[in-house]
Parts: structure tokens; C-alpha cells; sequence
């Protein structure tokens, strides 16, 4: 392949951005939508090494292209095409503006704000996943881009584990993952979210201190992973919050019950953090805030409205009626108190399960003045 080419007739190669072990990703233009997208190209050479990896091309396509998300990479098309007598199987995906973080990370350890909130958009993005079934497998530096408006993306669902075992494409004996970054149990053959959770905590320790937790041949890498303690991180960065630091500890727990229960607890853990320490005195936007509703297969079929049930931050009813020299018993002087409502959430047709339903306003109040958050309905369906 060259600058130039017209891939399938329809995707004119432009440069080269990327390359590994599959073949090359390139920017390339659309005419059919007047779009710039990433191409990912890999060349078959009719080896199962080869099949293995269309079957990953397969995989990816079919996995991300069906999650909905602002820290997934959307994936547009998928096929294969003849150039020059040989077979190209190829993704295209969303142009990201930004690089990998396993780049940004060769100028060493993150700021503390920016390493929080790239592990807040990756906890995201992998509660959304996690409520869907599906298990990354593979969450690595090399495959979070770090966006230039400072938010993250995951990409590389290629080995993706679901539950639906049709589409499990590991091979018996074959290792399915980056040591560096895998959960203990991982190298036993079994995989579940908190596997993913682990692998996270893997990147967070290394974007705090500038190197990973444990390090050495694959060997002496599952060994570690399955019998040593990385390094404390106080110990290597001194000023951090307490609260991180025990919650990478906790996302590096051996035993995977002794993890986070979800993606989403740690990103809300994460947000928190940032909000606690990092956020300035100016006004700023609340946080978003996350419920799940399960609604029947019938209406995520056929849509409907429902009632959603929620304890919201209203001002105190009782302040007003007190002179302001007397502290309110109703809300002891916190001026807010916490009062049920009922908000009205259209489930659309076609819903699906892990989608996410935004409400504009409804999050958590701003602070010094600043405007709320939005309130996001993750969807399960029942049954």
C-alpha cells in the first residue's frame, strides 16, 4: 500500500499514522460522507496466524461497532479488497485527534490531574462495555489515544471476551493479552470484568509513576503478577491523595473480589478524586451522574416512557422559615437537603442494553456557580 491508493474503490490512502504485528492504520479520506477516517489494513497470507487475525478484524468491527460511546472509538466499516493481486481485510474507524498514551508516556509520569482523568474516561467507557457483557481483555497503553481536548478513548476490541461464547475467538493454549498489563486469573484462562479493572490499575500506576508495576521477561512477569506486590506508590510519588492511592491498590488486588464491584464505582471514585483536589476555586460544571434502569425486552423493542425514581439535592424547604442565626435541624446548616423526585426518561426503540440515556441538568449541582451535570440512565434489560 502507498499514499494514493483507493482501497476497495472507496477509501483513498493519505499517510501512514500507526503500525504493529496486523499490518498498518492509515488517514485516509471518504468521498462517499466527505470524511477523514483511520484505516486499519491487515494483508493475509493464508496462514491461521493470518485467519486468526481477520477473525480479530471480524471481532472488532462487530463488538465496538455496536457500542455507543464518547470514549469508544466508533467503528464505521469493515471488509476485504484486492490490491495488487494479494487480499486486504481492513476496519475503518473514527480519525482520533490525538496519540497513543503509551507515546505520551515516554516523556515519563503524568500530571496527577491528567492521569485521573484519562483513567476516569477509560473507566467509563469500560462500565459501558462491562454492562453489555463484554470484557476488553487487553487494556494497555498502546491502546488508550489520548485525545487533544483531553479526554481518552479505548480502542482495540479485537479480543474482546463475551458472554456469548460464539464469538470467542481465544485459542486453546494461546496467551490472549499483554502480560504487563493482565490480571492474575487471566493466566489461568479465566477472565472477567475485574480482569479489565486490574489492567487499568496497571496503567494508573504507570501514569503516576512513570513506570509499570512490574516489569521483566512474560515469565517473570506472571510470576510477579501472580505472587509480588508492585512498589508502593507513595513511595515513588510521595504527594498523592490518599484516596488514589488506595484505590490502586485496590484495582491491583490478586484476589479479584477484593477489586472495585465495577467500572462505574471506579469512575465515579475517580471523578471524586478529581473534583476533591484538582478542580480550581473558579465556577465549574458538577459531576455527571449515573443510574442504571431495567426495563423489559419488550419495551427496549418497542420504546417507551417511564418513571425514574431519584434522591436529589434540593435546597432546604426548612432554611426559610428559620431566622439565619438559628442552624436548621432539617439539613444541620448544609443549607440542601435530599428529597425524592420523579423524572420521566423516554426509552427509544431499538434500545440497547449498556446504552446510555443522557439528561441534560439533571446531575450533580456545579460548583461556585457553575452549571450541573448531566444525569446518564444506563440501560439493562431484563431477562
Amino acid at each position: 500500500m502507498q499514499e494514493g491508493t483507493v482501497l476497495d474503490g472507496r477509501y483513498r490512502l493519505i499517510q501512514p499514522i500507526g503500525a504493529g504485528g496486523f499490518g498498518q492504520v492509515w488517514k485516509a479520506h471518504d468521498p462517499k460522507v466527505d470524511r477523514l477516517v483511520a484505516v486499519k489494513i491487515l494483508s493475509e497470507d493464508g496462514s491461521a496466524d493470518s485467519d486468526r487475525q481477520v477473525a480479530r478484524f471480524a471481532r472488532e468491527a462487530a463488538v465496538a461497532g455496536g457500542l455507543s460511546h464518547p470514549y469508544i472509538v466508533t467503528v464505521h466499516d469493515f471488509g476485504s479488497a484486492l490490491h495488487d493481486g494479494r487480499l486486504y481485510a481492513y476496519l475503518v474507524m473514527q480519525l482520533l485527534p490525538g496519540k497513543p498514551l503509551s507515546a505520551v508516556l515516554e516523556a515519563g509520569r503524568l500530571p496527577l490531574p491528567d492521569a485521573v482523568r484519562t483513567a476516569g474516561c477509560v473507566a467509563d467507557a469500560l462500565g459501558t462495555a462491562h454492562e453489555t457483557g463484554l470484557t476488553h481483555r487487553d487494556i494497555k497503553p498502546s491502546n488508550i489515544i489520548v485525545r487533544s481536548n483531553g479526554t481518552a478513548t479505548v480502542v482495540d476490541f479485537g479480543i474482546t471476551k463475551s458472554s456469548d461464547e460464539r464469538h470467542d475467538i481465544t485459542t486453546s493454549g494461546v496467551l490472549i493479552g499483554t502480560p504487563a498489563y493482565m490480571a492474575p486469573e487471566c493466566f489461568n484462562g479465566t477472565f472477567d470484568h475485574r480482569s479489565d479493572l486490574y489492567s487499568l490499575g496497571c496503567v494508573l500506576y504507570e501514569m503516576i509513576t512513570g513506570q509499570r508495576p512490574f516489569t521483566g521477561t512474560s515469565w517473570h512477569l506472571i510470576n510477579q503478577h501472580l505472587n509480588e506486590q508492585p512498589a508502593p506508590l507513595l513511595k515513588l510519588r510521595p504527594v498523592i491523595p490518599p484516596e488514589l492511592a488506595r484505590l490502586v491498590k485496590r484495582l491491583l488486588a490478586k484476589n479479584p473480589d477484593d477489586r472495585p464491584a465495577d467500572a462505574f464505582e471506579v469512575m465515579l471514585t475517580l471523578r471524586e478524586i478529581d473534583r476533591r483536589y484538582y478542580d480550581e476555586n473558579s465556577p465549574s460544571r458538577g459531576p455527571d451522574r449515573y443510574v442504571r434502569s431495567a426495563v423489559s425486552p419488550w419495551i427496549a423493542a418497542h420504546g417507551a416512557i417511564k418513571g425514574l425514581q431519584l434522591m436529589d439535592l434540593k435546597p432546604c424547604p426548612a432554611c426559610a422559615a428559620r431566622p439565619s442565626a438559628e442552624v436548621c435541624e432539617s439539613c444541620q446548616g448544609a443549607g440542601e437537603v435530599f428529597i425524592e423526585t420523579t423524572h420521566r426518561v423516554r426509552f427509544p426503540p431499538g434500545v440497547r442494553a449498556g446504552q446510555r440515556l443522557r439528561l441534560r441538568g439533571l446531575g450533580w449541582p456545579g460548583r461556585n456557580g457553575g452549571e450541573a451535570g448531566d444525569l446518564f440512565v444506563v440501560v439493562r434489560i431484563e431477562g
